[in-house]
């Protein structure tokens, strides 16, 4: 049986305690799973050079024939479909499921105010249906319809560039702790096998 590993990958300003996805990785580590949760360089001045490099440096610590599941959150998501676009066999293994919730939206001709320069860099994403495909067996995105950060219909096209699923979870904002998304029992049950998507939004907050 191949060996099971978790990977977390945060968006900017890292996912902090309360976040679901820091929940997550300490309720993982408490049932005995394998869990990779990289802390990225200057979470709050991303550089995208530096994001990739490390995940690609974490990458190709995970053997080839382990079941990689992948949580991606917010820009961690956006930092996921630049590896993808680019996956070659060097690269690390293929997961078996990928987890992209909340992508923001954003051109980077008119960044957010506050937004810092090395964000803008993310952006425009590449939408390489082949390479997510090549990068993962399953991947899915979950988004909100009340997400600052993009409208539902901003990401839906991701979902149809990048021929993948989307699942709403309606009025769940940037899917974050602010939002009542701290410990979220659906993504605990879905990364252990014992429930399926669509998500279950979080009620417990």
């Amino acid at each position: 049986m191949s060996h099971q590993i978790f990977l977390i990958l945060h968006g900017r300003g890292g996912s902090g305690p309360g976040h679901w996805q820091s929940h997550l990785a300490q309720d993982l580590t408490n049932a005995g799973a394998d869990v990779r949760y990289p802390q990225f360089p200057t979470p709050d001045d991303p550089d995208l050079t530096e994001w990739l490099r490390m995940l690609r440096g974490v990458l190709e610590q995970i053997p080839a024939d382990a079941k990689l599941t992948v949580f991606a959150h917010s820009l961690g998501s956006i930092l996921w479909m630049h590896h993808a676009a680019a996956f070659a066999e060097n690269d690390g293994p293929k997961a078996d499921r990928v987890l992209l919730v909340a992508p923001p939206y954003i051109v980077r001709e008119i960044p957010l105010a506050g937004q810092p320069t090395g964000t803008t860099r993310f952006y425009p994403p590449p939408m390489s249906a082949g390479g997510i495909a090549a990068a993962g067996r399953e991947t899915a995105i979950v988004a909100s319809d009340t997400d600052d950060f993009a409208t539902f219909a901003q990401t839906q096209a991701y979902a149809a560039a990048l021929d993948i699923p989307i699942h709403l979870l309606c009025g769940a904002g940037h899917i974050s702790p602010f939002y009542g998304y701290g410990a979220w029992p659906w993504v605990l049950d879905w990364a252990l096998g014992r429930a399926a998507l669509p998500p279950l939004p979080n009620t417990n907050e």
